[in-house]
């Protein structure tokens, strides 16, 4: 076997992107896995206590682990950490509320929508627009979603509308990540995203079901209690980790569409969690995002490849 140190600078490139992108495909698994789980739970919990205790377990477990490493008396190191963990807040809450009102498919298509808002959020903050491949690939992924998720064959409600908001924070946050990252320590910035997630969840919680609804409760069950420790521990905590560090070696629309695989994820999971059937239209539509995955994965380093050959 070839060691990287007699391949060439561009195929090093291909090869250190393609091990980042695996490992965020990797994050779309467990994001996947959250939305049957969550569904289910929140017959136990209020939708915006279990946002707080995610993001509160998250803090302590992250600072606890990480604490020497944290500059915690240097707010200008983890500000834009603060920024990232705003939009994030607004995704999570937005999902997590409307799938109360709609069906976890459903959501995950919308969730995935973010794939099209990346182009115009990536050229309006980082003045950079996406290679054509990225593009198709991403028009072919959302044909997939629509496919899949079936969302054609009932009528938008008010869950459908909080989870296409959830989407837009989504794409910001992805954009977002992709410019800081560059510029901020990766220890202070995840810790500014735990931190003001958490802040901003125990306020909303206070206003939205103390206050105003008083609709706040909890039963605590072993299912619920592994939701939580999941959600938190591996779908936010891990996950954002591994997004903070390894996002910024390929691009926002790439790193999108690879989000975007969790709508499959959530489906599969879907099917081992709660027995729902896999039908024609899902499995057709998970072959269609695929196929749009490869296309923007595999034509760059295809082009390569054959660029190399007829150069020899």
């Amino acid at each position: 076997m070839q060691s990287n140190k007699t391949l060439p600078k561009k195929e090093i490139s291909f090869i250190n992107v393609y091990k980042a992108e695996l490992i965020l495909l990797g994050i779309t698994l467990s994001w996947g896995l959250t939305f049957p789980l969550i569904k289910l739970s929140l017959q136990f919990i209020s939708p915006v206590l279990f946002i707080f205790l995610r993001f509160l377990i998250t803090l302590i477990v992250f600072s606890f682990f990480f604490r020497n490493k944290i500059r915690f008396t240097q707010f200008k190191e983890w500000k834009n950490g603060i920024i990232l963990g705003g939009f994030l807040f607004v995704g999570f809450a937005f999902q997590t509320i409307g799938l109360q009102f709609t069906t976890a498919s459903k959501s995950a298509f919308i969730t995935g929508t973010a794939v099209v808002i990346i182009p115009f959020a990536q050229y309006f903050i980082l003045r950079s627009i996406p290679k054509p491949e990225n593009i198709f690939g991403a028009v072919i992924v959302m044909i997939g979603l629509y496919v899949l998720s079936e969302a054609y064959i009932s009528q938008p409600n008010i869950g459908d509308i909080l989870t296409l908001l959830s989407a837009v924070a989504f794409a910001f946050h992805i954009v977002f990540l992709d410019k800081y990252s560059r510029v901020s320590g990766f220890y202070d910035l995840a810790f500014g995203q735990f931190a003001s997630m958490t802040l901003v969840s125990f306020i909303f919680m206070l206003f939205m079901e103390v206050i105003f609804s008083d609709r706040i409760f909890i039963e605590l069950t072993p299912s619920l209690i592994i939701t939580i420790l999941y959600g938190s521990i591996i779908a936010t905590m891990l996950t954002i980790v591994l997004m903070t560090k390894y996002q910024r070696e390929t691009t926002p629309l790439r790193a999108g569409i690879i989000y975007s695989m969790e709508s499959v994820s959530a489906v599969f999971f879907a099917f081992i969690i709660t027995s729902e059937l896999l039908n024609l239209n899902q499995i057709t539509g998970a072959l269609i995002m695929i196929t749009g995955l490869m296309i923007s994965e595999l034509y760059g380093y295809i082009k390569l490849k054959f660029s190399d050959g007829s150069k020899s």
